[in-house]
């Protein structure tokens, strides 16, 4: 009887241990040769350099795997580990990676660092609950307006203005549906032609992401008021991140997280040279009118609210934010 019970004990803890040395396969949309490829080779080698190669790490930049949503398809699918994706792209997987999103809400990136010792849990949480293990948020910099022409006070704005906004993102299409423009959805990499055919004569981005995407010369002017915060994360699949050694685990979290706060020091010195470069080029840049902004930000608000009462959308903790932020802004 011995002789089989040790046995058969033998091999349920093989079959329960994480197998010796894994391959995560991850896509990325970002090419070879840009900030965030060469953060993650450079994670990617100091991950194989402390597990022993035990986490081997492949990557497919340039958007060879699709977009986001092809990216997660593959991710259940089992053909892909991670990706690196936009908080955008994850709306779907959990809403709750609207929370720095939201338009018109923060007014500087202090107001949304004040906040992230308690929200940024909360949203890594929550995407976890979905299968989804992310090693930590990167801010990109607020999004702002831009366009051919002067951006008017909010009640002079017309049809005329045909504004792109990322498929899928409903509130940023009817919060502007609200301010009397009209929302052209589109993926990303639509936008550049769509520019130079007319589609759309106004988009919102940040400075740098203006400059890199090449869709700043099809602007003169940029509204200095932020419109939404940008940013980006890590996604591994929370089934193939468990089967790596626990002690693996940990080396994969801290080596990427690092990474990804990088690339927020990184983007955010982008940002600043990028708003001179555009100045360079020839881009007025305006601050609104104060009374504009406060009209901005009502109509964003109600908007809001009105989706989440009808139940178009969900924002779990909004409320909590709100109110801290209300907390930080009367100190």
């Amino acid at each position: 009887m011995n002789k089989i019970l040790i046995p058969l004990f033998m091999l349920a803890g093989l079959l329960a241990a994480p197998l010796a040395a894994q391959e995560l396969k991850i896509a990325t949309l970002a090419p070879d040769g840009s900030s965030w490829m060469n953060e993650l080779r450079a994670a990617e080698q100091r991950i194989q350099a402390q597990t022993d190669n035990r986490v081997r790490i492949r990557y497919y930049p340039g958007g060879v795997m699709g977009d986001a949503s092809a990216v997660l398809r593959r991710m259940r699918l089992g053909q892909l580990q991670g990706g690196a994706f936009t908080l955008g792209d994850l709306a779907g997987v959990s809403s709750a990676v609207n929370l720095y999103s939201l338009p018109f809400v923060f007014e500087s990136e202090d107001e949304i660092m004040a906040l992230r010792e308690h929200f940024d849990p909360l949203i890594k949480a929550a995407l976890e609950e979905q299968g989804l293990i992310v090693p930590g948020l990167s801010l990109g910099g607020f999004a702002y307006l831009f366009g051919r022409d002067p951006f008017p006070a909010p009640a002079a704005l017309s049809t005329s203005w045909r504004v792109w906004v990322p498929a899928g993102d409903a509130l940023s299409r009817r919060t502007l549906e609200q301010a009397g423009v009209s929302p052209v959805p589109l993926p990303l990499a639509d936008v550049y032609t769509s520019l130079q055919t007319g589609a759309i004569n106004t988009f919102a981005s940040t400075e740098s992401g203006a400059i890199i995407l090449q869709w700043h010369i099809r602007a003169r002017h940029m509204l200095d008021l932020p419109i939404l915060m940008t940013g980006g994360t890590i996604g591994l699949d929370r089934r193939a991140f468990n089967r790596l050694a626990e002690q693996d685990r940990d080396i994969v979290l801290s080596e990427f997280n690092q990474a990804l706060v990088r690339l927020e020091a990184v983007n955010r010195r982008d940002n600043e040279s990028a708003r001179e470069a555009l100045v360079g080029q020839g881009i007025t840049i305006t601050a609104p009118d104060p009374e504009h902004a406060r009209t901005w930000q009502l109509i964003a608000s109600q908007t809001r609210d009105q989706m989440i009462t009808s139940g178009q959308i969900e924002v779990p903790h909004l409320d909590d934010m709100l109110e801290r932020l209300e907390a930080y802004r009367a100190k």
